[in-house]
């Protein structure tokens, strides 16, 4: 998961399962703003989780289980989780106007635009 734009997710921004494999999982440049829970993960899992290059904002809950809607005792720690360059503070603009080729991605000048997270983002490798 990289350059993504996720939004007002109702309960969550990404999920991962036992069957993801964290070696394997590429997690950077990505945005998750306005929901829940930032990062949810199955119950008893053991697996461990890069993230970088991101931005995380207008959260409840940084990390929690996938076992229905979060509650306090839900909580869990992110010792799964190693984040390196992760912003938490700011708020982020999607463009509304239709006619803009960028609707409903991030607005022009937005906080996190140096990302390239959405949608119709020329990337150099």
């Amino acid at each position: 998961m990289r350059h993504s734009l996720v939004y007002g997710g109702y309960f969550c921004g990404v999920w991962t399962t036992q069957g993801t494999n964290g070696d394997d999982f590429d997690f950077h440049h990505n945005i998750i703003a306005n929901t829940s829970t930032i990062w949810i993960r199955e119950k008893g899992s053991q697996r461990r989780y890069k993230a970088s290059d991101c931005m995380f904002v207008n959260y409840n809950k940084l990390a929690g289980y996938g076992n229905g809607p979060l509650s306090d005792s839900d909580a869990t720690s992110t010792d799964f989780l190693e984040m390196k360059n992760i912003q938490t503070t700011g708020n982020i603009v999607i463009e509304k106007d239709q006619s803009k080729r960028n609707y409903l991605q991030l607005a022009e000048g937005s906080k996190g635009s140096e990302l390239n997270a959405g949608l119709f983002k020329k990337r150099t490798l």
